[in-house]
């Protein structure tokens, strides 16, 4: 009885390739969803003292600095935990989305697991964060990725970290990194692995460390990004 009620091998490989064939490339979870079905208003709680909070902390860092190091003091001035950067100002820079408690308990940003993947990363295309300059798109840090409203405030002050750091070019790690250099909220799957020009800058999406360890499968579509990184610093 029950064996009646499931498909066969045939039926499975039939919705699969119909899959395919509608160009699914991401699944998303384990039991159906239907995407196109009307849903009502969706009500989304704010903690309105915590955005002021957000806003103002990314005043605070002047955005005026005329140098890296103005900059990084004039952030830390304004919020004690915040970090700035890792590595060396050069042609090439690395954005991620923002400290782990594990960046702040270690005093640099990309000290946990990803960041280990990343140094490894680095190591593959013949870099190292001694020749890379390393920030993120929120510098203070938090439990889980930046809010939209994080990032947003963070825009001005990481939009002048790069015009002091001057890189040819700029890898984009993850989803609050893509959206704030590129101001797109279109997903990472779909933004990695194509450039995109920021103030005369390269900018390329790919997806975050943190995300690879979680999707190893992706890896390979990582690897195709680091290595037109890299060909863009040649």
């Amino acid at each position: 009885m029950i064996g009646e009620l499931q498909p066969d091998r045939a039926e499975f490989a039939a919705a699969l390739q119909w899959l395919v064939t509608a160009g699914v490339d991401t699944v998303v979870g384990e039991a159906p969803f239907a995407w196109l079905a009307p849903v009502g208003p969706i009500s989304v709680a704010v903690d309105a003292r915590r955005e002021v909070t957000v806003v103002a902390r990314a005043a605070l860092a002047t955005i005026n600095a005329d140098s890296l190091s103005a900059l990084a003091a004039a952030l830390i001035e304004g919020h004690s935990t915040a970090l700035f950067a890792d590595g060396t100002p050069g042609d090439a820079m690395v954005i991620g989305d923002r400290p782990t408690a594990a960046d702040a308990a270690a005093g640099r940003v990309f000290a946990d697991a990803a960041g280990a993947l990343l140094d490894k990363m680095l190591a593959a295309i013949g870099r190292s964060r001694g020749d890379t300059y390393l920030a993120n798109a929120v510098p203070w840090p938090g439990s889980g990725s930046a809010t939209p409203a994080e990032t947003a405030a963070s825009v001005p002050y990481l939009r002048r970290q790069i015009t002091l750091a001057r890189p040819k070019a700029i890898l984009a790690l993850g989803q609050a990194a893509a959206t704030a250099l590129t101001g797109s909220t279109v997903g990472i799957n779909r933004q990695r692995g194509h450039w995109v020009e920021v103030d005369g800058i390269a900018v390329m999406p790919t997806f975050h460390p943190a995300h690879l360890l979680r999707h190893p499968a992706h890896k390979a579509l990582a690897w195709a990004d680091l290595c037109a990184f890299r060909t863009r610093l040649a």
